[in-house]
């Protein structure tokens, strides 16, 4: 009654923003954005702890020593599906590849409004949680033993496109690397936008340090407001001097 008679502005807008069509938006914006949200973050934590999983499991593996069946049980028991395939496709005997793609909701979402230029929409876009994220594996063998393995993981905030607005990193296992005989590995970012990607080419003389380096990828980044904007976000420990 006081504050009414006192300040009788302040008093309507009170009384209008408990009012039951107020709370009623409320409810609506709330399911419009804090839902969504909620689910692409959710979708993020679901994605990294499956692709954080499936590094892992790739980093027990050995080339040469590793048999085929003992890589099929790893991979499998994480209950991903794994696509086998040969030659010519494949460069060894035998091959398998393993992908978890961005989520139907989020490309359901993404795609379309990637391609609108505009900054303003693709800020909100981040920080509402909208990203795309893909991780692929690749295992070669030959004569029942791993010859090859690959990862190559796919980051983006909503503003999607080849440059800096991607994040990829991708570590791969080499017999011999290139005119660099004797070299244990070799790390590589391009010229243009070096935080974006990263590309690491592994010999079986690099040293164990290194591989539980290049093997554990942190994903936290996915559920921040920002999102994954650098690959050393993915990669904290990894070091290219």
């Amino acid at each position: 009654m006081v504050l009414r008679e006192s300040h009788p502005v302040c008093a309507w807008c009170l009384q209008k923003l408990a009012s039951r069509p107020a709370r009623y938006i409320y409810v609506c914006l709330f399911a419009v954005i804090i839902v969504p949200a909620i689910a692409f973050r959710a979708e993020a934590v679901l994605f990294g702890r499956r692709a954080t999983a499936t590094v892992r499991a790739l980093s027990a593996l050995k080339v040469g020593a590793t048999s085929k069946t003992e890589a099929l049980a790893r991979i499998r028991a994480l209950g991903l599906k794994t696509h086998e395939y040969g030659p010519p496709v494949c460069f060894d005997e035998e091959c398998i590849s393993v992908a978890i793609p961005n989520s139907h909701l989020s490309n359901a979402l993404f795609l379309p409004l990637s391609r609108l230029q505009i900054p303003a929409l693709h800020w909100v876009l981040t920080r509402w949680g909208l990203h795309f994220s893909s991780l692929y594996v690749e295992i070669r063998f030959s004569s029942g033993k791993v010859a090859f393995l690959s990862y190559e993981l796919m980051l983006s905030t909503s503003r999607f496109g080849v440059g800096r607005d991607a994040t990829i990193v991708r570590v791969t296992s080499e017999k011999l690397l290139d005119r660099s005989e004797g070299a244990a590995y070799r790390i590589k970012t391009p010229d243009v936008w070096p935080d974006s990607s990263l590309s690491i080419a592994l010999t079986p003389n690099a040293s164990q340090e290194l591989m539980n380096d290049v093997f554990d990828v942190k994903l936290r980044c996915l559920w921040s407001l920002s999102g994954c904007k650098t690959w050393r976000e993915v990669l904290p420990l990894v070091q290219t001097d």
